[in-house]
């Protein structure tokens, strides 16, 4: 009996110890695993990529501080990390060895400019024009063309728009296709009170980013209204309710017009938005309809190729004939 209660004794004992072991097991076991968790799901990334560009242009200057390409390299990783101190000093650091490095020149300004220091901006912009303006490959130097550019820019900053104007328009004179200089260029013509010339040059860079960029939109506007037409203004504020994520307002702005002298701009635009909305019937539709208005019409050309791409892709194995030109769109789509 005595050898029994023992044993029974000696059980229960054990038995408290492991009940007691495993609570602690848990009060530090389940802590632990949770911070084992923790850091297994928030591991230091280490630098970020900006910084890795930093570390090895600086490792590199550091190797050769003579070599003008590893500076640049230096100064664009700081300007692109917005520390346009830096980058200013390595630019400074080149133009010391060489006073008219082109893009040093520019890259200064740039990093100026970043940090609204426009009077030190100018002077370095204004350099490199002095120096290019006169260079064989004037007319196709696009260092020249950014520099005018960015001069069109400070002086629309500074209100004064007359300066813009010469300046953009050199810009253009290079490179014909820059719809952002096209666009500064159409906002300094309409403070200069030439809004015709302004809707001209506006509606050429709509024309090239038709899409995603309200701003040429809402200076047509503005220059429509200037002109005191009507239409044009709503055919404008219809694309910037578009560009806005208006849809359905730019519907109703741009409908009315199908039928008159703003037509092929009316039915482009409902076209685009048809093509956002995934409606591509409607908008093969519509850029038929243009096409019957305008054969050369670039964008109706453009619109359609684009849903004969995206209807190729969708279907493997087969090759997507385009859409014909000469369907009438819905009188849902166009209001006819």
């Amino acid at each position: 009996m005595e050898m029994t209660r023992a044993r029974g004794g000696l059980s229960d004992r054990t038995l408290n110890r492991l009940i007691v072991g495993i609570a602690v097991a848990l009060v530090i076991g389940v802590p632990a695993i949770g911070l084992i968790y923790f850091l297994d799901r928030n591991v230091d990334p280490g630098p970020s990529m900006s910084q890795r560009s930093i570390d090895s242009a600086e490792a590199a200057v550091r190797t050769e501080p003579n070599r003008i390409g590893a500076r640049l390299q230096l100064a664009g990783a700081y300007l692109a990390a917005d520390r346009t101190a830096d980058a200013a000093a390595q630019y400074t650091e080149i133009l010391a060895a060489e006073p008219s490095h082109r893009m040093a020149l520019l890259g200064r300004g740039k990093a100026y400019l970043a940090a609204n220091d426009l009077v030190a901006a100018k002077k370095d912009f204004g350099r490199m024009v002095d120096d290019a303006k006169s260079g064989e490959m004037a007319n196709v130097d696009p260092q020249l063309e950014a520099a005018y550019y960015l001069l069109g820019q400070i002086a629309l900053t500074e209100s004064r728009p007359a300066d813009a104007v010469t300046f953009l328009t050199s810009a253009l004179q290079i490179d014909r296709a820059d719809a952002d200089a096209m666009n500064l260029l159409g906002t300094a013509l309409i403070a200069t009170g030439k809004p015709q010339d302004a809707v001209d040059i506006l509606r050429r860079a709509v024309a090239f980013v038709p899409t995603g960029w309200c701003e040429p939109y809402a200076q047509l506007t503005t220059a429509y209204a200037a002109l005191g037409q009507a239409d044009g203004a709503s055919y404008s504020g219809g694309m910037v309710s578009f560009c806005e994520g208006r849809p359905d307002e730019a519907r109703a702005q741009l409908q009315p017009l199908v039928n008159g002298t703003l037509a092929v701009d009316a039915m482009l635009g409902l076209a685009l938005i048809a093509t956002a909305e995934g409606d591509d019937a409607t908008a093969t539709t519509l850029y038929g309809k243009v096409l019957e208005k305008d054969p050369e019409s670039f964008s109706a050309i453009t619109g359609l190729k684009g849903l004969a791409t995206s209807d190729t892709g969708a279907t493997t194995g087969t090759t997507a004939a385009p859409p014909a030109a000469n369907t009438s769109p819905s009188p849902s789509a166009a209001g006819n």
